[in-house]
């Protein structure tokens, strides 16, 4: 368990200690749930190719967690790439990581990867704005942060690298006194922000991408004429 943080506060009748951290009520250890991915799709203008989709082993394992909170992102991501990947393509089929599909072959137009999946979190304190000038230590304010970044590689159907593509996105919020009794919720509504926005950036750099747009025009030129 993270050490309880005391303020000093000043003034005439001498120093007074408040303990912020000793309102709080501690959360268990458990995983703390993420909702699933909105039934809404992204937007995307699909490619028409029949792509290959893996989710490395590696990126699924992700999570993010301190003595107060655990949340698997590596799962709630891959979830959510499905979702990505289904409008971008006109077809994906999933493969596994093992045996790789380079060794075995593909008649696929290409296969997308997403390779890794980085998440951080450092937590913060309830000391607001308020209370910091209150207690004279505006300098012990610290924000929760939480960091998620995202490579993604798309390859031809011989292995080579079409793109690869790296997105990230950061959210910072400041708990004043008394928010978050519990931290777990706070934090995986932070979590859930972060991944849409590093879903959504990686999404128009793919889409916004020239050696994206070639290798559709290339399959879209051996497409047979209807």
């Amino acid at each position: 368990m993270a050490p309880i943080r005391s303020y000093a506060q000043g003034g005439s009748a001498g120093r007074r200690w408040i303990a912020p951290g000793l309102l709080v009520v501690l959360s268990a250890c458990g995983t703390t749930p993420l909702p699933p991915p909105p039934d809404v799709p992204p937007l995307f203008r699909r490619i028409e190719a029949r792509v290959g989709a893996v989710y490395a082993d590696a990126a699924r394992a992700a999570v993010l967690q301190d003595p107060l909170v655990r949340i698997e992102v590596g799962q709630a991501s891959v979830a959510r790439f499905r979702q990505a990947f289904a409008a971008m393509f006109a077809q994906v089929v999933e493969l596994p990581e093992s045996p790789s599909w380079r060794a075995a072959g593909t008649a696929l137009d290409g296969v997308i990867e997403l390779q890794r999946v980085d998440a951080r979190m450092v937590p913060g304190n309830d000391a607001s704005g308020l209370l910091a000038r209150l207690v004279q230590a505006q300098d012990m304010a610290r924000p929760d942060v939480v960091d998620i970044s995202y490579t993604v590689c798309l390859y031809a159907p011989d292995g080579a690298v079409v793109r690869c593509w790296s997105a990230s996105a950061t959210d910072s919020h400041q708990r004043g006194p008394f928010d978050c009794l519990d931290m777990g919720p706070c934090i995986a509504r932070q979590t859930e922000a972060v991944m849409r926005g590093a879903i959504a950036r990686f999404m128009v750099d793919a889409e916004n991408d020239p050696a994206l747009a070639s290798w559709a025009a290339r399959i879209a030129r051996r497409a047979p004429a209807p």
